[in-house]
């Protein structure tokens, strides 16, 4: 597969009643636009309720292996598609291997460029994620914009540490609306917090 321009490609784990877990994000575009759900492999779709440890760092730790994993497409347009399944290209027949190739990358699997670190600049996340993992944003040092939605967050530890460019965390929902908004108290006095009353698209 040829990444065409602005096109996102996700690492997403699959997890237990239709959920998933964001592990990697690759792309060309420093801008990030995340789907609400994406089309499960047995059919119907997974919400994407989660971030994963490290998922924007430059560095991550423990991910997992490539065969728990999905790999998704994003078109411009928010289309999602699903590329691979626990390790093999969807609509590809699995491929004959011997002893002496298993420590051979797959034929058709392509250079990505991560997004993440200081290449980072903003993310948008869906009203569907309920949980930011420890150092999700681990030195993106370049992340000046955060846009969450109006649900309820879990955060882990050190998400923002050394992200010294972040200056606007933007809600998207009515100022008395509860929201996921966490522990402002924590960031720099220079961070703007906005609340919109209404939303911008975000690809479901």
């Amino acid at each position: 597969m040829v990444e065409q321009a602005n096109e996102l490609i996700l690492d997403i784990l699959p997890l237990s009643a239709d959920t998933a877990r964001l592990v990697r994000v690759y792309g060309t575009a420093p801008c990030v636009v995340l789907p609400g759900s994406v089309p499960a492999p047995e059919g119907g779709s997974l919400a994407l309720t989660e971030l994963g440890d490290y998922c924007f760092s430059e560095k991550p730790r423990s991910l997992p292996a490539p065969d728990a994993l999905c790999r998704y497409a994003v078109s411009a347009d928010g289309t999602v598609r699903l590329t691979r399944a626990f390790g093999q290209a969807v609509g590809q027949k699995p491929a004959r291997r011997y002893d002496f190739d298993l420590d051979a990358p797959a034929a058709d699997e392509e250079e990505l460029h991560p997004v993440c670190g200081s290449f980072l600049e903003e993310v948008t996340l869906p009203d569907s994620v309920q949980v930011i993992g420890s150092c999700a944003f681990y030195n993106c040092r370049s992340l000046r914009l955060l846009t969450v939605g109006s649900r309820e967050l879990t955060v882990g530890s050190d998400v923002f540490l050394n992200c010294f460019a972040l200056e606007t965390l933007r809600v998207q929902a009515a100022p008395e609306q509860p929201t996921g908004l966490f522990a402002p108290h924590r960031f720099e006095s220079s961070l703007r917090i906005l609340c919109l009353k209404q939303k911008t698209h975000i690809p479901k």
